[in-house]
């Protein structure tokens, strides 16, 4: 599986001093790394994420029927009897052009010797990045699953609604779907059943895959935690050892599968697979990376910093039917 631990500093990724408001390459990969990579579903190391790509990868998929035969069997079986599938990641351009006025934080950063009239310090242009970026994080975590403009196909959809139309055109498409109801603290359980019984009867490879998990979002795993709490063999239910709500929760799991929480995803969302199959693509590491300060306050009379940032990402499966989909709509 692919090493997902990334320190999203700068001191961490480089040992650079940089002097100038321009970061392209490898100079920029410390800002726009903590854009990309921040995403709870990223940064957390639930999907794959290959980065490098300029601007789209084939993943390929080697499959085969079953090859053993008899001992007494001479010939060999056909070389039909194995197929390569490719799935296609393509980047999409993305690019952040903000603007900030320095007076509404001038005042906190005059102790880091700024001069109103001078160049800005290399301090403050980090914070300015840093915090710009990690705006930029939290957008991508839902585009990474909600899809929609500027971003374009996520996981689960391609317009940023979780319907028939939008799981038809996402990276998820060829999953099987699972039907089930809106999510409450009293059928949660019910309906993680459903998805694991769609994966028994349409992909039950799946379910021996060593980084199997269930895909969902903040909602969805409280009311799933909820219900537990009122789970008990006694009819108290009073949860696990009686001690109804007043318990911490850890490595929650259905069935021994664990729960991935990832904010990005639709309420009433429930994705089963593996994360070697929900693939992230990025630019990261060439030379279509940029990030840059401009402090046009030197030039247009006004007291604005504006930050710029350009990079790609995309997603994709690397095995088109591995995996389900319980949602609440129908085809």
């Amino acid at each position: 599986m692919a090493n997902n631990n990334y320190n999203l500093s700068k001191e961490y990724q480089f040992d650079i001093t940089v002097t100038d408001n321009t970061y392209a390459g490898k100079l920029a990969l410390p800002y726009v790394t903590a854009a990309v990579k921040s995403p709870d579903t990223v940064a957390k190391g639930y999907v794959r994420t290959i980065d490098g790509l300029n601007a789209k990868a084939v993943i390929n998929n080697l499959a085969c029927d079953d090859p053993i035969v008899s001992a007494s069997t001479c010939a060999f079986s056909s070389g039909n009897d194995t197929s390569l599938t490719e799935q296609v990641l393509t980047l999409t351009d993305l690019k952040v052009n903000e603007e900030i006025c320095r007076g509404t934080i001038f005042p906190t950063w005059i102790g880091e010797n700024m001069d109103r009239n001078g160049n800005l310090p290399n301090t403050f242009e980090d914070f300015l990045l840093s915090t710009v970026a990690g705006r930029a994080g939290q957008q991508l975590e839902n585009s990474i699953w909600k899809g929609s403009s500027p971003f374009g196909v996520g996981f689960l959809s391609d317009d940023g609604s979780f319907d028939e139309t939008g799981l038809e055109a996402s990276a998820c498409k060829s999953f099987f779907e699972a039907d089930i109801s809106a999510v409450t603290a009293a059928n949660a359980i019910t309906q993680f059943a459903a998805c694991y019984d769609k994966a028994v009867a349409q992909c039950p490879g799946i379910l021996s895959k060593p980084d199997i998990g269930f895909y969902v979002n903040n909602k969805t795993y409280g009311l799933y935690i909820q219900q537990l709490a009122g789970q008990g063999a006694f009819t108290s239910h009073q949860g696990i050892n009686n001690m109804g709500p007043d318990q911490s929760f850890q490595a929650v799991t259905y069935l021994g599968i664990p729960i991935y929480v990832c904010p990005g995803i639709f309420d009433d969302a429930i994705v089963l697979t593996y994360r070697e199959n929900m693939v992230f693509g990025t630019n990261l590491a060439t030379d279509w990376t940029e990030a840059r300060v401009i402090p046009t306050y030197q030039f247009d009379g006004s007291d604005n910093v504006r930050v710029v940032m350009n990079f790609a990402v995309g997603v994709q499966t690397a095995v088109a039917a591995d995996g389900v989909v319980g949602c609440t709509f129908h085809a």
